[in-house]
């Protein structure tokens, strides 16, 4: 299969879980192996080869950003980067920042589990300190809430969303149509 097709039937699986249809962003495909990522309406995505299966799960992940970018557009604490940014990098502290970071990682991690499967004890426990702390505990938040909760909450929440009210405005419309 085709980047191309796998890009789509990423998009198409995050569609089918979320329960509406939304634009694709500009995808960029660079030469740095396994990697992606998302910023200002573009995922970037490295090289991936034969890995087709981590290639969907790292798409639907960042295409998970690009809709709680566009919908809840998270505010970053840029004042508490200051005090809790470096220990965080370690795995220390338990402040805003990193209630940020789980919060916008949590939610895509928890959404690419969801469609793609858990990436299981194995791998969780072998990475760093600081992305067990962000990507697993960020995660756990959302798996302890049900499907339609951890979607409302990843979309809306007060604490991280400028524009809380967008996601209930695009359910109202997907709704009624």
């Amino acid at each position: 299969m085709g980047n191309a097709e796998i890009i789509t039937n990423a998009k198409k699986k995050l569609e089918q879980f979320l329960g509406f249809s939304f634009l694709s962003p500009l995808v960029i495909e660079i030469s740095i192996p396994f990697y992606g990522f998302y910023k200002d309406n573009v995922v970037v995505i490295g090289y991936f080869g034969d890995y087709e299966y981590e290639l969907e799960r790292t798409l639907i992940h960042e295409l998970a950003h690009f809709i709680q970018d566009k919908i809840c557009k998270p505010k970053f604490p840029y004042l508490h980067m200051i005090i809790e940014g470096i220990p965080l990098l370690f795995g220390i502290g338990n402040g805003k920042l990193l209630g940020y970071y789980q919060f916008v990682e949590g939610f895509a991690t928890w959404i690419d589990e969801e469609i793609m499967g858990y990436r299981g004890d194995e791998y969780w426990f072998s990475v760093p300190k600081y992305y067990f702390k962000v990507y697993y505990k960020g995660a756990e938040i959302f798996r302890k809430l049900g499907k339609k909760e951890a979607i409302e909450y990843g979309l809306t929440d007060r604490e991280f969303c400028k524009d809380p009210q967008k996601y209930k405005l695009l359910r109202t419309i997907s709704i009624s149509n």
